[in-house]
């Protein structure tokens, strides 16, 4: 090892050192892995070596780095904690374009990739934090569920929002009918998070006790889609590797959706409320039905039609749109409207939105189709 080899793997150990490191499981990290969040597009497969750590990083931009590094317990003890260190490279480049940091974590790993300097020395400033999901795995729910209010049908549609996700599909169904008309046609506004609801409820196989056939029927009609379609798409989708993105999207709107209900009942200040509508309305005015919403978390799986069955050629599907909750900086552009973002254009563009969306979207919409 040369001595300017030397001092960046004695540099990556001391960063190692300082940043800390917790406790790890003690699996091998021989594997494939997909990026979430911030790392989605991004796979990664490594392999574990006679105590070394090998394999490669394909980046979202289509560039492929050759991983090396070391074990940092060697592989040989479960009592240490487990992760890895050393650099990546780019194919044709002599030196190391950047170092790694891994650590395990139940679901996969955590991937701090550092860029370095002209002088080899790492660029932290730089660094930038990615989550990998392991491939294959099914992020499941919690095996029990939180006791749901059940002395009644009804419950407040904020304590609603806040426990949904916490309780069985036949809880979620029933109290979801108990909420007001106005309450669900507010959430029915909302592509991710009224899905999230509907793939609740068709998991309690309705009709049932709590979800007749007339209800079942008014809920489907904006998705155009029945249970029995629903759950095998969703099987899969739940095996996908972005579907983690559903649930944050439906998080995302469901938090709009509380906030709209806060300032409805006086509880907010008219400055947050116009930020609200006017993050809001452009999510109410690209609503997507739960179909299109699931086959976008599979690009594996493509339509074909006929003729190309003999060539067996694949439609590549668009990516997930981007949110506001990707981008919270962006603003919509609305006619008419200063894009000077003071706090009396923004209070002036809120209120324009929101007038906007009352005239064109009452509540509720039997169809955002028609």
């Amino acid at each position: 090892m040369t001595g300017v080899s030397s001092l960046r793997f004695l540099v990556v150990l001391l960063l190692w050192g300082l940043l800390g490191v917790t406790p790890l499981r003690a699996e091998s990290f021989t594997g494939n892995y997909h990026g979430i969040a911030s790392a989605a597009g991004m796979s990664l497969s490594l392999q574990e070596v006679n105590g070394r750590l090998v394999g490669r990083l394909a980046a979202a931009d289509g560039r492929s780095y050759a991983l090396n590094g070391a074990l940092a317990d060697g592989g040989k003890s479960e009592k240490i904690a487990r992760g890895a260190q050393g650099d990546l490279r780019l194919a044709g480049v002599a030196k190391a374009v950047a170092f790694f940091r891994i650590e395990a974590r139940p679901l996969g790993i955590q991937f701090l990739f550092i860029p370095v300097l002209d002088s080899g020395a790492p660029n932290m400033s730089a660094a930038r934090d990615y989550s990998f999901l392991a491939q294959g795995l099914k992020v499941q729910a919690a095996p029990g569920f939180l006791a749901a209010p059940a002395t009644a049908d009804k419950v407040d549609v904020l304590e609603f929002i806040d426990k949904y996700r916490q309780w069985s599909p036949h809880d979620v169904a029933r109290l979801y009918g108990g909420l007001s008309d106005r309450d669900r046609g507010l959430i029915e506004l909302y592509d991710h998070a009224s899905g999230d609801i509907i793939w609740r409820i068709c998991a309690t196989n309705p009709p049932n006790d709590v979800v007749t056939p007339e209800r079942l029927a008014r809920w489907l009609d904006r998705q155009s889609i029945s249970c029995d379609e629903l759950l095998p798409l969703a099987e899969r989708a739940e095996k996908s590797a972005l579907f983690p993105e559903f649930l944050r999207r439906a998080r995302f709107q469901f938090e709009i959706i509380r906030e709209m209900i806060l300032c409805d009942r006086g509880k907010s200040t008219p400055d947050k409320c116009a930020d609200v509508s006017a993050l809001g309305a452009p999510l109410i005015v690209n609503w997507r039905d739960l179909r299109s919403i699931f086959r976008e978390l599979l690009p594996d799986e493509a339509d074909v039609t006929p003729s190309q069955e003999n060539d067996k050629a694949l439609i590549a599907l668009p990516p997930l749109r981007a949110s506001l909750a990707d981008v919270p900086e962006v603003v919509p552009e609305v006619v008419g409207v200063p894009r000077r973002r003071t706090k009396a254009s923004r209070a002036k563009e809120g209120r324009f939105i929101a007038r906007e969306r009352r005239r064109n979207h009452s509540l509720p919409l039997s169809n955002p189709r028609d």
